[in-house]
C-alpha cells in the first residue's frame, strides 16, 4: 500500500503537517510506503472550467498540477491535511479538490475511485465544532470520489505550531489512523 499525503498548509512543521506525518508514520510501520507533498510547492492556477480534461482524460492547464496528478494516480491511499481557514478549507485544499476535477470523466466517475483516504482538520481555535465544515467539504469529496475514508483526525487549540505533539492522545489517534491504510 502507497500512501500520499496532502498538505495544504503553508506551515511546513506546523499542526497539519504535523498530523499527517504521523499517519504516515502508522502507515510505515505496517509496512506500507508514503510520498508527501505541500501544495504551496507548487504553481498551480485555478480551474478555468473550460472541461477539456473530461475528453482528454487529464487537465490541460501547463502548470504543476500534472505532477500531483501523477502521485495522486499512483497512489493507493490519501491523507488530506488542512488548517481552518475562516471556518473553511485553506485556499491550497481548495485549489487542489477544484484540480482533482481532472480526474472526471463524461459520466462524473473518478479516476481515483477505489483508494482509501484519511482526513486531518487542525484549528487554533478552542472549539471543536470550528473543525467540522472543513472535515465536512473534505469528507464530501472523498465521498463523491468514491474514496474509502477510513479516519478523520481533527485537533483544535492550535495556537504555537507544534501543539500537536504536545496531545499524546491524539498523535496515538493519528499513528493509528495510518496502521488502518494497511
Amino acid at each position: 500500500m502507497h500512501v500520499l499525503g496532502i498538505v495544504a498548509s503553508p506551515r511546513v512543521n506546523g499542526n497539519t503537517d504535523i498530523l499527517v506525518d504521523e499517519i504516515l508514520s502508522g502507515v510505515r510501520s505496517s509496512g506500507g510506503t508514503i510520498d508527501k507533498i505541500y501544495i504551496s510547492d507548487f504553481d498551480i492556477k485555478p480551474c478555468d472550467s473550460c472541461m477539456n480534461c473530461m475528453q482528454e482524460q487529464k487537465c490541460v492547464i501547463e502548470d504543476g498540477w500534472q505532477e500531483i496528478a501523477d502521485k495522486i494516480l499512483k497512489a493507493d491511499g490519501l491523507v488530506m491535511g488542512t488548517p481552518v481557514y475562516w471556518n473553511a478549507v485553506s485556499a491550497q485544499m481548495k485549489l487542489f479538490m477544484d484540480r482533482c476535477f481532472s480526474f472526471l470523466n463524461e459520466n462524473f466517475e473518478s479516476a481515483i475511485s477505489g483508494k482509501s483516504g484519511a482526513i486531518v482538520v487542525s484549528c487554533g481555535a478552542p472549539d471543536e465544532a470550528m473543525t467540522k465544515i472543513s472535515a465536512l467539504i473534505i469528507e464530501d469529496f472523498m465521498k463523491f470520489n468514491k474514496i474509502n475514508i477510513i479516519g478523520k483526525i481533527t485537533g483544535v487549540n492550535f495556537r504555537d505550531k507544534s501543539d500537536a505533539l504536545k496531545n499524546q492522545k491524539l498523535m496515538a489517534e493519528a499513528f493509528q489512523t495510518g496502521r488502518k491504510f494497511i
